[in-house]
């Protein structure tokens, strides 16, 4: 057996430049953000708060940075901040093996510091006179208070595995008894429309599965593959209802097949999308190997079918390409920049493939500082390294203003899409567009400061009467395991095709009064919430977008058929 090959210096060095930067950005953020109010917040209405906060949020720093961060990185990402006034609190950080060590010191600092230092000393002192002097039982005092803000309390490993637990029994609901009394309900609905109905666009899901575990993920739990891999039904319904079709499902690498028999025997559509992390660009030779199966397969198509593309979505942002350290400090990336240039640099010889990077939301998209750093900079090396040069053609902002996460209170129309194209390949533009990322799965642990959230776009839901015109997507999503679920909320199944026919499907698609409620941000669906759950005012407080927020509400299977009797009992009063 040949024996692993070691990651060079050269390579390390490189990735800890990448590492400890954005490591150090995140521990900026996050202790503005502490020291700005937030562990005020968390320390509720303590008679004490305002003396515990800014020591608390120092704690906080020490237990994110042994979560967080390498302890062979320490030392270099608290170097920066050694240069200002509170270069003790980073000497303390760097040297303290414990919380009450950390504590310690910081009681010594301000003891021994003269009077006329900042509030911080007069904090201390004022907080040591209520244990009269006793440094031994303020150390004490401090750490249960923070035991019981359970911050850091678990592993990664254990916060993803609960999740995926909760995820588990949410998709074990899933045309249980409650959903199938709920698709009752909506069978008895008079049907008033029966035109063939036609969408925008229609997604497939082979199978949901991906072998990498972004942090940002909203599925930890994987659904078992279903048995029936005969998916000409489904083919058959989108091919008669959309010129578009999504693939999509994790990552489908191991699943290319399916693709590239879909495009040659769905016979209406024009657009073929999938959306892949780009692990498959191992090599240049392995990623013109797989575009080249896309370009044959539309070749392929009888020459009287409509002429189709495929839209080839990767995911390219600083989770997808984040640099992250194993037990032993040994730096990787997760998904290589240099497998993304050898997408980006392949693609221009296919002309019927159009690439297109999906992108992130974070602070850099608020100015042009998106495309010179942060993951965009480090194609752009990666590129040049090989001779090629990348220019930016265009750029467009999104519609409406956003919150800057690392910049509170500052808020502006951030870039949203922008096109690219290799120099010596003018005439094939590239894609990049960005999203945001909703706070469930992985992404509920998420800080505040790695992504842009739409609280903002949340609250105007809320205030209005009727829909701001942007709903729910409730497209179908159709899975080879027979499930017909919505685009938006995969948890909200109408069915299961193989059991139901397609004509049963598209009825429940235009019936269900949930899935317009949906589709609309209709504001009576928290009313009905309410009626059978007493916690819409915490859903709110956790929701970082309307489409997140309708998206908890609707978690239930109990709740959603409580929402579709009420609904209906609406629409007949």
């Amino acid at each position: 057996m040949l024996p692993n090959k070691l990651p060079s210096n050269t390579n390390q060095q490189e990735l800890s430049d990448i590492y400890v930067a954005n490591r150090r950005q995140r521990f900026k953020s996050e202790v503005n953000r502490m020291t700005g109010g937030a562990m005020r917040e968390l320390l509720g209405d303590r008679a004490n708060r305002d003396d515990l906060s800014f020591l608390l949020s120092y704690l906080y720093a020490l237990f994110w940075l042994q979560h967080n961060v390498h302890q062979e990185y320490h030392s270099r990402l608290l170097s920066t901040f050694k240069k200002t006034p509170r270069a003790f609190l980073m000497e303390l950080l760097e040297n303290s093996s414990s919380g009450e060590e950390f504590v310690q010191g910081y009681i010594e600092y301000w003891i021994a510091a003269p009077a006329e230092s900042p509030v911080q000393r007069q904090q201390l002192l004022r907080l040591l006179a209520q244990h009269h002097g006793d440094t031994e039982a303020l150390v004490a005092e401090v750490m249960a208070i923070w035991k019981n803000l359970h911050l850091f309390s678990r592993t990664d490993a254990v916060a993803f595995s609960e999740i995926g637990r909760s995820e588990r029994d949410r998709y074990g609901e899933m045309l249980g008894d409650a959903d199938l009394q709920r698709l009752a309900l909506v069978d008895a609905l008079p049907d008033t429309n029966r035109k063939t109905t036609k969408f925008t666009k229609l997604g497939i899901i082979p199978a949901m599965g991906c072998p990498q575990t972004c942090r940002h993920c909203m599925f930890i739990w994987r659904p078992p593959k279903s048995r029936n891999q005969d998916p000409e039904s489904l083919y058959r319904l989108v091919d008669g209802h959309t010129q578009s079709v999504l693939f999509t499902g994790g990552d489908l690498t191991r699943h290319m097949e399916h693709f590239y028999h879909a495009i040659c025997s769905m016979r209406n559509i024009r657009t073929f999308a999938i959306l892949l992390n780009g692990d498959f660009a191992t090599s240049s030779e392995n990623t013109h190997r797989v575009l080249r199966c896309m370009a044959k397969a539309l070749r392929e198509r009888p020459g009287s079918w409509p002429k189709a593309h495929v839209l080839l979505q990767i995911s390219f942002d600083e989770f997808h390409q984040e640099v992250i350290a194993d037990k032993h400090g040994v730096l990787k990336e997760r998904i290589p920049i240099e497998k993304i240039a050898n997408i980006v640099e392949a693609a221009p010889a296919y002309k019927e493939i159009q690439l297109a990077l999906l992108h992130k939301q974070n602070s850099l998209n608020f100015s042009m500082e998106l495309f010179n750093k942060g993951v965009f900079a480090r194609l752009v090396k990666r590129l040049g390294e090989r001779g090629e040069q990348l220019q930016v053609l265009s750029s467009a902002p999104s519609a409406r203003e956003k919150s800057n996460p690392v910049q509170p209170g500052q808020k502006g129309r951030l870039i949203k899409d922008a096109t690219f194209v290799l120099t010596r390949h003018p005439d094939y533009p590239i894609m990049l567009t960005s999203s945001t990322i909703d706070a469930f799965g992985r992404a509920e642990l998420l800080e505040a400061g790695e992504s842009v959230h739409e609280k903002d776009f949340l609250a105007e839901v809320l205030r209005r009467d009727s829909s701001p015109g942007e709903g729910f997507d409730t497209d179908l999503m159709l899975w080879f395991n027979g499930w017909a679920t919505l685009f938006s909320a995969v948890h909200i199944s109408l069915g299961n095709l193989h059991e139901d026919g397609a004509e049963k499907i598209l009825e429940r698609q235009r019936k269900d009064p949930l899935s317009r409620a949906l589709h609309n941000f209709d504001r009576s669906l928290l009313d009905y919430y309410s009626e059978v759950r007493d916690d819409l005012d915490d859903r709110i407080s956790m929701a970082s977008s309307p489409h997140h927020l309708f998206h908890m509400l609707t978690e239930s299977a109990e709740v959603r058929l409580h929402m579709t009797r009420r609904l209906i009992e609406k629409a007949v009063a």
